[in-house]
């Protein structure tokens, strides 16, 4: 891994400077028309008739803003490594992995809310009233090109050594897992930190409702008075009427009906405020931190892999978590793939490249 040829160090150092670039001054800005035209798609197609889709607004923000910082600062630390790695160094090769992975799994989770807000059509419910996505949208959102670039960066960085082509089929496995199933637990995560801060009481427009005396308002004992899974179907307009202990009919995803009481007017201890709070604030953190030790676990560095291993564990628990408690396929898919992940770090074929071997470290 740690010997390379003048002209593996040269490619290196050439994409570095081209990617620190494209990442540094273009790569901002199609991140920052990607996020605008998804809240234009999301306040004036959806939030009216859904308000399931209102948080979306503030968390897009903040996610696309804290993504757009890491992509900019990501690439001016390319433009400062790249002398590193056309003169071999090991540190500067796993410092340009962490930017182009970062840069890809941000491409790739703010791909996602294109395909969500902007192409998907819910025009067939469950929600009625919904018009379908404009005839002429583009499957291929500016951001697309961010996941791509970084990719490629991604992998030659990983590659450019003269190790044997087996071991670099087996890097190439267990580090583009790292980075697919970071994209996948921050993906459970947005829905996480969705359906944790949706109030309905905002959306009614209740008159001094403060989050700091009224437990409608606010996000840790606002579900203790609502049906959690209910409200994800529920309309505007059913919203603005809806009484306490009344029974109205929903339309579930899946189309079948049910009556249910949606709103309550004693408290109940509500599952879903733990989950949801895990499931979205603590994948974040399991996501972010799983592509930060990227540089650490290539330099093999036993306490970046036992961090990775930690925060695979949290997202695998948090996502099964919610699995159970929300009946959700998608948080399966991510505790699975978490699982998934976790066997990979496990297994010694794939972890001699992410951690020494404890007895080589004593001889």
């Amino acid at each position: 891994m740690k010997e390379t040829t003048k002209n593996q160090r040269m490619i290196a150092a050439v994409v570095a400077v081209a990617v620190g670039l494209y990442l540094l001054i273009l790569a901002p800005s199609q991140a920052m028309s990607t996020l605008k035209l998804a809240l234009h798609a999301v306040m004036e197609r959806l939030i009216p008739l859904d308000p399931d889709f209102y948080t979306a607004v503030p968390i897009l923000g903040a996610t696309f803003g804290i993504w757009i910082i890491l992509i900019a600062f990501g690439g001016a630390t390319l433009l400062v490594v790249a002398k590193g790695m056309y003169n071999g160094s090991l540190n500067a090769r796993a410092a340009g992995m962490g930017v182009a992975g970062i840069g890809a799994v941000a491409g790739m989770t703010m791909f996602i809310p294109w395909m969500v807000l902007i192409v998907s059509d819910y025009s067939q419910g469950p929600v009625s009233g919904i018009e379908p996505p404009p005839v002429d949208v583009s499957l291929t959102p500016p951001v697309l090109w961010i996941m791509a670039i970084s990719l490629f960066a991604y992998f030659v960085f990983l590659l450019s050594d003269k190790d044997s082509i087996k071991n670099k089929m087996y890097k190439t496995v267990v580090y583009t897992a790292i980075g697919v199933v970071s994209g996948m637990v921050f993906m459970n995560a947005q829905h996480g930190v969705r359906y944790f801060e949706f109030i309905p009481e905002y959306l009614n427009e209740t008159e001094n409702l403060d989050r700091h005396d009224n437990p409608y308002g606010n996000a840790y004992t606002n579900l203790d008075y609502y049906d959690a899974l209910g409200l994800t179907t529920i309309s505007q307009a059913q919203m603005d009427v809806i009484k306490a202990d009344e029974a109205i009919t929903i339309v579930h995803k899946d189309k079948s009906k049910e009556e249910m009481v949606i709103k309550k007017s004693v408290p109940t201890y509500n599952p879903n405020t733990i989950a949801l709070f895990l499931g979205g604030y603590g994948n974040y953190i399991a996501s972010y931190m799983m592509m930060f030790m990227v540089p650490f676990v290539f330099l093999r560095k036993r306490w970046g892999y036992n961090t990775l291993l930690a925060v695979t564990v949290l997202s695998m628990t948090a996502s099964y978590w919610n699995a159970i408690v929300r009946g959700s396929f998608e948080w399966v898919i991510g505790g699975t793939m978490s699982l998934g992940l976790l066997a990979f770090l496990l297994i010694p074929v794939f972890k001699q490249f992410l951690v020494e071997d404890e007895e080589e470290v004593v001889a």
